[in-house]
């Protein structure tokens, strides 16, 4: 039976909503701070300044909106997810906030000098249909940026968590299907979406982060308490997979210890365009 892919994609975003809701603290604690070193190079690709209009699109617990806005820019930002907004808004009062679809954006047409989406594209059910909507609300002549994770071959962190649930475990569990995670990972990908959407002037580059724990047996819990699927996927797994899975993570995060503890590389791909 071929399922009917609108129910399909609502699906897959009321999970989404209600776990990035549920985790939002967790995230703020964990992935915002990871992400957050790829904030400046984001606003620096849009020509982030005093006075532009930005929009933060999927802008979780607010930390690139709040960049943005010490750079006094004019932000507003969004999210689907309540709880991510609510943080936000504690983050950075100076910019507004507003709870709402990436996919059916709540603004006018040519409203922003600048677009951004931070990780956000890949949470999307519908990625073209957000793309068209960022475009719709930009000014021509506006730059856009979005990131997304780079995949497992190219990513040591996102090869230690998923090639652990790939060995000792199953990625084949009851969660509603969604996009593929690193589809924008890939430029030629990012490059041939952006352009059929209308963006000129597309430029991707790859930029390196770090995801740093105490100890090695950190890792675990803190995927578990901040991400949306990853998190559900570990928890569905039976017992002795779940231990094998977090022995193997262990063991992994083991040979990237410092004396500053565990530092994990990972990296996001980072595609810039202009509206004509």
């Amino acid at each position: 039976m071929t399922l009917d892919p609108i129910v399909t994609h609502e699906a897959f975003k009321e999970f989404e909503r209600d776990r990035f809701s549920d985790v939002a603290q967790g995230y703020d604690r964990a992935i915002a701070v990871v992400t957050s070193q790829v904030n400046e190079a984001i606003l620096d690709a849009v020509g982030a300044k005093c006075g532009l209009r930005l929009l933060d699109v999927a802008c979780g617990t607010g930390w690139l909106s709040a960049a943005a806005v010490k750079r006094e820019a004019i932000v507003t930002g969004l999210d689907f997810a309540e709880n991510m907004v609510a943080i936000a808004r504690v983050r950075c009062p100076k910019a507004q906030f507003h709870n709402g679809d990436a996919e059916n954006l709540p603004f006018q047409s040519s409203q922003f000098d600048a677009v951004v989406c931070s990780l956000g594209i890949l949470h999307f059910p519908n990625p073209e249909r957000a793309l068209a909507e960022s475009f719709r609300v930009l000014k021509p002549g506006g730059r856009y940026a979005l990131t997304c994770w780079t995949p497992p071959t190219r990513n040591p962190f996102m090869a230690l968590i998923l090639g652990s649930v790939q060995t000792y475990g199953s990625t084949d569990v009851n969660l509603p299907p969604g996009p593929p995670l690193f589809r924008f990972g890939n430029p030629t990908e990012c490059t041939r979406v952006l352009s059929a959407e209308g963006f000129t002037e597309v430029s991707v580059a790859e930029l390196p982060m770090k995801w740093t724990f105490s100890t090695p047996e950190d890792v675990m819990p803190t995927v578990v308490v901040s991400t949306a699927r990853l998190g559900p996927m570990l928890a569905m797994q039976t017992d002795e997979q779940r231990r094998n899975i977090e022995n193997a993570i262990i063991k992994g995060a083991s040979e990237y210890a410092t004396d500053r503890g565990v530092e994990i590389p990972t990296s996001v791909m980072l595609a810039v365009a202009r509206k004509p």
